[in-house]
């Protein structure tokens, strides 16, 4: 029996919109750096562009690690549902001590 909770993580706080997000930020630092590199040399332009591809890489391999971590953690859960609980349980009640330790 699977139960599916609709509303437990909300809709606009999800991976693909932050990956989203970040794409949008290089884009813009790209187009920026496009108007501002008129006036620079050669060099300097192709080192901005050299770090911008290495951003959108890395953007990338991030969407995909995370894509990849969130697909082994599904696969582990549905096949030790027991276990997931259990051991979401002792992690739950070990912060809480050490939360309530420190006060």
């Amino acid at each position: 029996m699977e139960l599916y909770y609709k509303d437990l993580i909300s809709e606009e706080a999800t991976l693909e919109k932050l990956v989203d997000d970040l794409m949008l930020v290089v884009q813009g630092v790209d187009e920026l750096a496009k108007a501002a590199g008129v006036n620079l040399p050669k060099e300097p332009r192709e080192e901005i562009a050299t770090r911008l591809a290495g951003l959108k890489a890395s953007c990338s391999r991030l969407k995909d690690q995370a894509f990849a971590g969130a697909r082994a953690t599904d696969r582990l859960v549905r096949q030790y549902p027991y276990s997931s609980l259990g051991l979401a349980f002792v992690v739950w009640f070990l912060v809480g001590a050490g939360l309530s330790r420190k006060r």
